[in-house]
């Protein structure tokens, strides 16, 4: 699918217009068709995504499921000074042409929408393992959950809302900027699997479903190293 034939120009220019938050994370979360594929992507967008100004906070990949589906065989920050220069990333020719059908490639399903959090990103950056608390509004859901997950050793290193759907094609397809299937999503850091593992007990879980709900998505993910997030044969060339 062809992102300069399927535009939608009037949703695009809404959204451009809009008084969204600033600045704004868009919340990646990918499932795979073929990851090394994606790894390419990963280095073909990186020259537009400095241009604009945006930064790739966090990447990293599942590895344990407490409760729920997977949302995501990886999850990704990525944050822009303003929605208008993620647009200016997408509609770049360059991006258009070339990037973007390499990710088309790579993607089965993914779901990004702009989202606001309130936190800084050296925390998350520095961050190796996290435990991601996919959930739907609620009132003090997240003042809730810390009191549960702090004295488990989990600490609350980043949180997000979802502001709006990213609407770029007339043609809905898997591999599009889906809205999230839970707008609100909120990173515990835990020191290692173990620990998380160790933590996360049934009880805690049936604790976690009383404050956010019982249709939550509770997940591990470990941070991608840099040879994971290059792709293969570009990985043995550069870090051999």
């Amino acid at each position: 699918m062809k992102l300069t034939k399927h535009l939608d120009v009037d949703a695009v220019r809404r959204l451009y217009r809009a008084d969204i938050p600033a600045p704004v994370d868009v919340l990646n979360l990918i499932r795979f068709k073929d990851e090394d594929a994606y790894r390419w992507y990963g280095v073909l967008v990186v020259p537009t995504l400095k241009a604009v100004g945006g930064k790739a906070s966090w990447f990293g990949d599942h590895t344990t499921s407490f409760e729920g589906e997977p949302q995501a065989d990886e999850l990704g920050v990525v944050r822009y000074p303003n929605q208008r220069r993620f647009f200016a990333l997408v509609l770049n020719p360059y991006y258009a042409l070339v990037a973007n059908p390499q990710r088309l490639k790579a993607v089965r399903a993914f779901q990004a929408s702009f989202t606001y959090s309130p936190d800084t990103l050296e925390a998350l950056s520095s961050s190796k393992w996290l435990l991601v608390i996919h959930h739907h509004p609620g009132q003090r859901v997240i003042e809730a959950l810390q009191k549960l997950i702090d004295p488990t050793g989990g600490r609350l290193v980043y949180q997000s809302a979802e502001t709006s759907p990213i609407v770029i094609a007339k043609k809905q397809h898997p591999a599009n900027t889906n809205p999230l299937v839970y707008p609100n999503t909120a990173l515990f850091q835990y020191e290692s699997q173990e620990r998380c593992e160790d933590a996360i007990t049934p009880g805690i879980l049936n604790q976690i479903k009383e404050v956010a709900g019982d249709d939550v998505s509770v997940q591990l993910y470990r941070r991608l190293t840099r040879r994971e997030a290059l792709p293969a044969a570009l990985a043995k060339l550069l870090l051999s």
